[in-house]
């Protein structure tokens, strides 16, 4: 079963509070000012799409590995500010590094990843900063809605690859979540075929669900995990 992706324009009212939730929740996500869903991505031109699946987290089960502990010492000395989001020339400086050096294509620029010109921004944007004294060594972008945040974007600066930032912005990502009584965390899609996007399995397993388009419910992904979901769209045709 590989439908074709579906997209929808921004209302009067945007993708805003229980406007993103709803559409979070059936398994829609955001791609620069609209929103989307899926069930294949192509990850370079010309290559054979791969299947996804749409995760989130209930931040509330979460019970931090002793990675995400490491972490989270490793990075005590930085300082972490969350604010509405913005695009400075700070951040495009920072993310052209972080561009240069991942071996995956990227947006040419932070502003091309987020934004249409055509469209005022229809979200509610934050974005996380972490510095090293005055030094912007890593930011990650999230949207709100009333009920859910979902994780827009993560770069870092290459010098600082040994401190783990992606996945320190996920735990602040999830402290936010939890200081304002959110209760899901939406993270993106997995894909059964690669590994790529296993990040997003990070901090807790037990604590993520996966998003089953053909019942339109969400499940614990422990009870499939990526062996069962392989054969998911060949179970289901159409």
């Amino acid at each position: 079963m590989i439908n074709e992706p579906l997209y929808f324009l921004p209302g009067e009212n945007g993708f805003k509070g229980q406007i993103l939730d709803e559409f979070l929740a059936s398994g829609y996500y955001r791609m620069q000012h609209l929103i989307f869903t899926t069930n294949h991505t192509t990850l370079e031109p010309g290559k054979e799409s791969i299947p996804v699946f749409w995760l989130r987290t209930e931040v509330i089960k979460i019970c931090e590995n002793k990675a995400a502990l490491a972490i989270r010492k490793k990075c005590l000395p930085f300082t972490v500010t969350c604010k509405k989001a913005e695009i400075t020339t700070e951040l495009e400086e920072l993310y052209r590094l972080y561009k240069n050096h991942v071996d995956f294509s990227a947006s040419a620029t932070c502003w091309d990843y987020l934004h249409l010109d055509e469209f005022d921004n229809p979200y509610d944007s934050r974005i996380i900063e972490v510095r090293d004294g005055n030094c912007l060594i890593a930011a990650g972008y999230f949207d709100l809605g009333k009920n859910a945040i979902a994780g827009i974007l993560n770069f870092y600066h290459p010098d600082y690859n040994k401190f783990s930032l992606g996945k320190y912005l996920i735990l602040q990502k999830i402290d936010y979540a939890l200081a304002n009584g959110i209760q899901y965390y939406y993270t993106g899609y997995i894909s059964t075929e690669i590994t790529k996007f296993d990040y997003k399995l990070f901090p807790d397993t037990t604590a993520i669900e996966v998003y089953l388009p053909v019942e339109k419910t969400w499940v614990p992904f422990a009870l499939l995990g990526k062996e069962k979901l392989k054969d998911y769209y060949g179970n289901h045709p159409e």
